[in-house]
């Protein structure tokens, strides 16, 4: 694959990782990610935050399916330590513009990137470039809403499968194979 303009990471958070809705393959899923970005050191990388006010809709204890997670200023919310520690191009690791957050509305769920925002009010496609490489958690959900939006874009997107953590492996498995019918999965 030529390399991307962009890699998009998503919601590698904590929450995700070993909190409340940990993910399966998901210490693995950063090492792949960090290991990516190391090897294209010249592309640009977002982050995706999922950050919730504490009385978000998805959470159970206000009608929706999800135990409480990534609150805002919480640990849980917080993106892991290794993109700020083992990134080597230090323009590449989490800071100010990069960082772009999704679910901070507490009546919207979200699990699409795509409209998530930076502290200047810019979204992700915005920031994007014509050729997107995906990284993050999960695949049946996040990951499955912020490719299609982006598709339906224009964009045009290869998925790091290595680099991908799942809350269930039959519904990762699926959502790879129905995704690889319109992206590159690698």
């Amino acid at each position: 694959m030529d390399t991307p303009g962009t890699h998009l990471v998503v919601d590698m958070l904590y929450d995700f990782i070993d909190g409340t809705l940990a993910c399966a393959h998901a210490a693995e899923a950063v090492d792949k990610s960090i290991e990516y970005i190391n090897a294209h050191p010249g592309q640009k990388v977002l982050y995706v935050c999922d950050c919730h006010p504490k009385d978000h809709c998805s959470f159970r204890e206000n009608g929706g399916i999800w135990p409480v997670h990534c609150v805002q200023d919480t640990r849980g919310g917080a993106i892991h330590e290794a993109y700020y520690t083992r990134i080597e191009n230090p323009e590449n690791r989490p800071s100010g513009n990069n960082i772009f957050y999704k679910g901070r509305k507490k009546e919207l769920e979200e699990y699409s990137g795509r409209n998530a925002v930076n502290n200047q009010g810019k979204t992700i496609s915005e920031c994007c470039s014509g050729t997107v490489a995906i990284s993050g958690i999960a695949t049946e959900y996040c990951i499955k809403e912020t490719v299609l939006a982006l598709y339906e874009q224009g964009f045009k997107i290869t998925l790091l499968q290595d680099a991908l953590a799942y809350v269930e492996l039959r519904g990762h498995q699926q959502t790879l194979a129905e995704l690889g019918k319109i992206v590159t999965v690698e």
